[in-house]
């Protein structure tokens, strides 16, 4: 089971294709600026957040649900399946409902007035 994780998650890590940089500075003219560190972080929170975390939650609900429908009436491995799909639920819950805290939070403060950006989760980096 781990090394069918680590292998997907490998696989995902190296499907970006050879153009997908992380930090879009240090070629020849582009020198790195501090805002590049905050365009580094927003490209692995959406690596994370859009292109990792949703695969690996619907192979685990799979792997989960096939549990529950192979346990055989058997109360063990159907107690090992409901706390496996209850806690990829709620792990689902704490990932994107701490961004949605975060958002509402800086919503309602108006970050986006202050700041002059639009969002508060994009950097512009000239």
């Amino acid at each position: 089971m781990k090394k069918l994780l680590f292998s997907i998650a490998t696989g995902l890590l190296l499907s970006g294709g050879a153009n997908a940089a992380i930090v879009p500075c240090g070629e020849a003219g582009n020198p790195c600026k501090l805002c590049h560190l905050f365009v580094m972080l927003d490209n692995i929170f959406d690596f994370v957040f859009i292109k990792f975390v949703p695969p690996v939650a619907v192979l685990a609900l799979v792997i989960g649900g096939i549990y529950f429908f192979a346990s055989g009436g058997n109360p063990g491995n159907v107690a090992k399946a409901k706390g496996m799909l209850t806690s990829i639920v709620i792990g689902l819950l704490i990932i994107y409902g701490a961004w949605l805290l975060v958002n509402t939070f800086f919503l309602v403060i108006g970050v986006s007035e202050w700041t002059g950006l639009t969002n508060w989760f994009e950097y512009p980096c000239p």
